[in-house]
């Protein structure tokens, strides 16, 4: 069954895909705050700061912040599609 907490729209797709772009980076790095987006996808501050909303918005739940990352962790079971 294919994810529902994305409206399947062209801007659903795109903010599906910008989600999935931070979850790449999350996966590789353990971890995902501003700066790890903004140098993975050559993002300005602003911009990584809005795809970092839109990440935490999509997986609100299960992250919280960690002060040892400096970055937000999931907790519990954390379902890395």
């Amino acid at each position: 069954m294919p994810n529902q907490a994305f409206i399947e729209t062209p801007a659903g797709r795109h903010l599906k895909s910008r989600v999935d772009a931070v979850m790449a980076i999350y996966k590789e790095h353990g971890h995902v705050n501003r700066s790890l987006i903004s140098e993975k996808l050559e993002l300005t501050k602003r911009q990584s700061s809005q795809l970092l909303r839109e990440f935490l918005s999509a997986h609100a739940p299960v992250l919280e912040w960690d002060d040892f990352k400096n970055g937000y962790r999931a907790h519990g079971k954390f379902k890395t599609h």
